[in-house]
């Protein structure tokens, strides 16, 4: 687990995990399908249309075509499924499961959720207030009384408004994230430290804070964490390919992850699932996510197994997550509401080979879950394209810019530090006459000129351009992606 601010995932909110250089596995792409072979006058939709299940139907072919570009780039191995109006209208795998064996990805394929994880923490919160068990109002101490901070209620834990240091961001976790551990260690190397602001003063991500929600479900309902949600949530809910991921395990149609390379598909660096607790160890499948959205947001709820109360308290924007930069964007209980993108509500995720994002628009009925074995792929991108193309808005399919030559010798004034906030760095390297980036905690990836000071990633949606002062020294890099631009000053 790291901080949710990856240079390949920079929008995502997530629990991140470290991604590792173990083995190369070829790529044996499900379908031998290239960029130039793909239809293109699909990557222009104009009209705007009211959505409905035989609209959505219609799209499928055009889905399709989307998701195997992304493919074809070696941007996208998983599975995909989408209702309308409560219909599962598109469901379908792409890539390979298992490279090493040839496993298909299918819908039926199980993934790691990553901090999808969440939500399900923060509905068994709710559903033991609804038992009337405990108060989320209440402090921490009142359910873990050996917590020392009297300050921090379980809302704050909810929130991520604590102010409780992010384990997954300690310089440290990288070397412990491989060791078997237990509940009660992970919290012993947070839980003495001081916070970083007054409780319920500021939003700050923290995996720590579900990893005591973790501790509070099994302390308050006498039953292990996977336990209590197997029996009060997947169970009731029909949800049989849904679980917690114990170590050693052996869970069948479970996905291997991977980083997606220039060379192939590598390993992810490995992970004990003992780490991520209810802040990042289920998995699950989209077929099963579909259920899942469809019980939160559809009308014939049942409410014995969580009460409208507790669902408007997940679903709705109690806290401004960036009000600098995203003013639109609210964290609810272990859900993103975003108010500028059709009122969207969701979250996504990212573990050791694997990334997540299930998401709904409600004033569309529209859900898409989306599930990937290839670490590296741009689901915050793919989720808003397949709602573009349902919704007959525009979008375009990925493409690569073309590749200039350029002298190397230019790469060295390049090499350095690149700040884009106090805790997330990019590190310009050259070898063997080639550049390359490397942000805070994550693996490195090639760069390619497109110009003198423009590059660009093949393995995923990146771009960067050095920003080169009166006297022709770099002082600043811009990174593009996903639609947003941050300029990163040079440190060192």
């Amino acid at each position: 687990m790291k901080s949710p601010k990856y240079l390949y995932l920079m929008l995502a909110v997530g629990i991140g995990l470290g991604q590792g250089t173990e083995a190369i596995a070829e790529i044996h792409p499900q379908l031998q399908i290239t960029p130039e072979t793909i239809d293109l006058s699909f990557s222009r939709t104009q009209e705007i249309m009211t959505l409905s299940t035989q609209n959505c139907k219609d799209r499928k072919a055009e889905i399709d075509t989307y998701l195997q570009a992304h493919h074809a780039l070696r941007r996208f191995s998983g599975a995909v499924a989408i209702a309308c109006d409560g219909e599962t209208v598109f469901s379908q795998g792409y890539g390979m499961a298992d490279l090493a064996h040839q496993v298909p990805n299918t819908p039926q394929t199980k993934f790691r959720l990553g901090s999808i994880t969440k939500q399900f923490t923060a509905a068994a919160i709710l559903q033991l207030q609804d038992r009337g068990l405990l108060n989320v109002q209440m402090p921490v101490v009142t359910y873990l009384p050996d917590y020392p901070n009297e300050g921090v209620t379980l809302h704050h834990l909810l929130t991520h408004t604590a102010g409780i240091p992010n384990l997954t961001s300690f310089p440290d976790y990288p070397e412990w994230m491989r060791l078997p551990t237990t509940l009660n260690d992970l919290i012993a190397r947070f839980v003495d430290l001081p916070l970083a602001f007054e409780s319920g003063e500021q939003f700050s991500y923290s995996n720590s804070g579900y990893v005591l929600l973790t501790q509070t479900i099994e302390v308050v309902s006498g039953q292990s964490y996977a336990n209590y949600l197997e029996e009060h949530l997947f169970e009731p809910l029909g949800m049989n390919d849904t679980g917690y991921e114990f170590p050693l395990a052996i869970i069948e149609r479970l996905a291997s992850g991977y980083q997606g390379t220039d060379d192939g598909y590598q390993e992810a660096e490995y992970i004990n699932m003992d780490v991520p607790q209810g802040a990042g160890g289920l998995y699950s499948t989209v077929e099963n996510l579909m259920r899942w959205n469809q019980f939160l947001f559809g009308d014939d709820r049942d409410r014995e197994i969580l009460s409208d109360e507790s669902v408007t308290a997940m679903t709705s924007p109690l806290v401004l997550m960036d009000s600098e930069n995203e003013p639109d964007i609210f964290y609810g209980y272990g859900l993103i509401v975003n108010q500028s993108e059709q009122g969207r509500i969701g979250h996504g995720g990212g573990i050791n080979g694997f990334v997540s994002s299930l998401s709904y628009l409600p004033d569309r009925d529209l859900t898409i879950a989306i599930l990937s074995n290839v670490v590296t792929a741009d689901l915050g991108r793919i989720s808003k394209d397949l709602a573009a193309i349902l919704l007959g808005k525009p979008y375009e399919l990925p493409t690569l810019p073309d590749t200039v030559a350029v002298n190397p010798t230019v790469y060295q004034r390049y090499i350095g530090t690149y700040r884009l906030s106090p805790e997330f760095e990019i590190e310009i390297t050259v070898e063997f006459d080639r550049l390359y980036a490397r942000g805070t905690g994550q693996p490195r990836i090639a760069l390619y000129p497109s110009s003198e000071t423009e590059f660009f990633a093949r393995e995923i949606e990146l771009r960067i351009t050095f920003n080169l002062g009166e006297d022709n020294r770099v002082e600043s890099l811009t990174l593009r992606q996903n639609d947003r631009e941050i300029v990163a000053p040079k440190v060192q």
